[in-house]
């Protein structure tokens, strides 16, 4: 199946928090990133997760923020995932912001022009992108 989700990361559940609606599941890419997401308890047990089962993660580029400081730590969203700008394709309105982890993980945004003036965004930039947990969707086998 083909999707319209730029960012689709394959890797392990490390580990699962299960609450009695809601469950914590946590993906472990091959490079050692790690990727949070909140589903349903039911979900879960549909998709038949477990520790050590392959699983996909998918976030559409809109919901990826992007923070140039380290403040960027102190937020709540539970993916903060460090990176280098590699690619930026300007539009009227948004544009598209590429980055590239040492691990090798490859995450696009979309944001505003107005957003990458403010953070005088550049290739080579060193940023955070942030996603919230409840913005991941999560695939399995």
């Amino acid at each position: 199946m083909k999707i319209s989700a730029r960012n689709q990361i394959t890797g392990t559940v490390a580990e699962i928090k299960n609450g009695p609606v809601n469950s914590e599941i946590v993906v472990a890419t091959k490079g050692g990133d790690k990727i949070v997401s909140i589903i349903t308890h039911g979900a879960v047990e549909s998709l038949g997760l477990k520790v050590g089962s392959e699983a996909l993660c998918i976030f559409k580029a809109q919901s990826v923020l992007l923070a140039k400081a380290d403040i960027a730590l102190a937020v709540s969203a539970r993916n903060k995932i460090k990176g280098t700008v590699t690619e930026i394709k300007d539009g009227a309105v948004n544009c598209e912001v590429v980055l590239s982890t040492p691990a090798g993980l490859t995450v696009t945004a979309i944001v505003t022009e107005d957003a990458k003036k403010e953070l005088s965004l550049a290739k080579g930039d060193s940023v955070y992108a942030i996603i919230k947990a409840s913005s991941i969707l999560v695939g399995a086998n």
